[in-house]
């Protein structure tokens, strides 16, 4: 898995001051998307355990409230990928602190789905705390949404989904 970007401070998405890893490529290819470049899966630098060790480093700093996920695509990465960020999920929980994940994927098609992949991405999902969904739709831009750049992304509460076994979305945003 390669990654484009680390933002040590970042407070643009999810909640509080977050590490921010925006991981290379996707298959969508969503109509202006903000961050195209990363679209590529080699671009950037290859995820090591010395990336492991540097953002793991980053969250562990007392002001920052988690680990936010991005891409690219984060469920489009290879098993060694989900290996890396299944790590990262883990431990940033371990430090009592959230994990947010961005996804084209709808919630509902990555539970349905029995592939083999499928169950790496459910995984993933199990570990966060808060999964925004769908793909960017340029026809449904609201700059006016907290967390997601189209009306049609949701922001889920994915463990308290999963616990519930219902789709619980986050309420006034």
């Amino acid at each position: 898995m390669n990654y484009g970007k680390i933002k040590k401070l970042d407070i643009a998405n999810g909640e509080g001051i977050r590490v921010s890893l925006f991981v290379s490529g996707c298959n969508f290819h969503c109509h202006n998307c903000f961050n195209k470049i990363a679209q590529d899966f080699n671009y950037g630098k290859l995820f090591t355990e010395e990336t492991f060790k540097q953002i793991n480093d980053l969250i562990n700093r007392p002001y920052v409230a988690g680990l936010s996920i991005l891409g690219g695509e984060p469920m489009h990465q290879d098993p060694q990928g989900f290996h890396y960020l299944n790590k990262l999920a883990l431990t940033t929980r371990s430090l009592g602190k959230t994990v947010w994940l961005w996804t084209g994927f709808k919630w509902e098609d990555i539970w349905n789905d029995e592939s083999e992949i499928a169950l790496y991405r459910q995984n993933l999902l199990s570990l966060c705390d808060v999964v925004v969904d769908g793909q960017y739709v340029d026809s449904l831009r609201d700059l006016t949404l907290k967390w997601r750049g189209s009306s049609n992304q949701r922001v889920i509460l994915s463990r308290m989904s999963i616990s519930k076994k219902e789709l619980i979305l986050m309420e006034g945003i």
